[in-house]
């Protein structure tokens, strides 16, 4: 009798414990007048994998979700994007134009608010544009660009041969180097790449020769291991989130996260850089407020309704549920950021497309 006594007096203490708690968490909210986080959604977490059928069978879900292992699924801090960073032009001259032989520089208009945008065409079709960014092409780019090395649907091609002059790391630590002279920061980056093996592109090549995708005129001479290379490419990062573009926002066939739709992209060959393309990176700032995410059952709710409200007899699979910060103009022509998901979905097994749905309102983004 008497034990039972004791626990009950334990769970009165533990009970007047958790009550002072409560109340002074009331008081801190109520002194400090910011939103907290309920307890409800502090401990609601993303799940690593969401497999769902519709009552229909209409709509799978069948994805891992990318997310950052510090996005729990609670509130996340609003992002200040302060706009477009700009490279070092200086620094992008001497690396790339010094010395070398101007065969045209036509003039081009600035826009308002914007860097000026030099280009430059050197000997031997060498190319070079600062603006904002940079775009660089060497005398050999063109040929990697007909036979288009950066495309998505070649790239599993490209990762079954290999090249042996550098490890993928290698290159993408002297690129690294390169971007930081030009003002960028590395880190800032979530950087890959896949191999261009010379015997690989040779193939190709003459495949779209057959197929009269190429001209007989531009043609490569020949192909040789020197020909080797690596595609890098890399989106950024705020806060560990990967930032989708304002480019990807524009139109639906732009939105999709693939290699040649990142912010950086390069090839980089035994002899260097060939190509390198910089656009579309922010400057970001930390914003004043918080957003609250909606779980991600509700998110992946609505994707079902907007494919089972489709009057077809087609089936939708969705294969890819990625968490991202989307920048993007708003009608005051500022920038703006705002947590988003990102699905890819594959209709019969053939098509795919890309749904954006805000993770903060749970309302889908349209896109042209």
């Amino acid at each position: 009798m008497m034990k039972k006594i004791r626990g009950f007096s334990l769970i009165l203490c533990a009970c007047s414990v958790l009550a002072g708690c409560n109340k002074s968490a009331a008081e801190v909210r109520e002194k400090s007048g910011e939103e907290i986080v309920s307890m409800e959604e502090a401990e609601y977490s993303f799940p690593e994998k969401y497999e769902k059928i519709s009552d229909s069978g209409k709509v799978k879900f069948n994805c891992k979700l990318e997310v950052p292992e510090n996005i729990k699924g609670q509130a996340i801090s609003t992002i200040d994007v302060k706009g477009l960073y700009s490279c070092d032009r200086e620094k992008a001259w001497s690396i790339f134009g010094e010395g070398k032989e101007i065969i045209e520089k036509p003039e081009t208009p600035v826009a308002e608010g914007r860097a000026p945008d030099d280009y430059y065409l050197f000997a031997d079709d060498e190319t070079l544009g600062i603006s904002e960014g940079i775009d660089y092409g060497s005398s050999n780019s063109k040929y990697y660009s007909y036979i288009g090395v950066q495309a998505p649907d070649k790239q599993d091609v490209f990762e079954e041969a290999e090249v042996s002059f550098k490890s993928g790391e290698e290159c993408i630590t002297e690129l690294k180097k390169i971007i930081d002279e030009l003002g960028y920061h590395p880190e800032d980056f979530i950087f890959a790449c896949y191999p261009l093996n010379f015997q690989v592109m040779k193939n190709l090549e003459e495949q779209y020769l057959q197929e009269d995708y190429l001209t007989e005129e531009k043609r490569k001479e020949s192909w040789s291991q020197e020909d080797d290379a690596y595609f890098i490419y890399a989106y950024q990062k705020y806060e560990s989130i990967p930032i989708f573009h304002e480019m990807m926002s524009i139109a639906r066939s732009m939105a999709y996260d693939t290699p040649d739709n990142a912010p950086i992209r390069a090839i980089y060959s035994t002899r260097g850089i060939e190509q390198m393309n910089i656009s579309g990176v922010y400057a970001f700032g930390n914003g004043e407020t918080q957003v609250s995410l909606k779980p991600f059952e509700d998110i992946a709710a609505v994707v079902e309704e907007k494919f089972e409200n489709i009057l077809n007899d087609a089936k939708y699979e969705v294969t890819r549920a990625k968490f991202y910060e989307r920048v993007y103009l708003d009608e005051g022509q500022k920038y703006k950021a705002d947590p988003i998901w990102y699905f890819e979905v594959v209709e019969n097994n053939t098509s795919k497309s890309v749904t954006l749905i805000n993770a903060e309102t749970g309302k889908e983004i349209f896109l042209q």
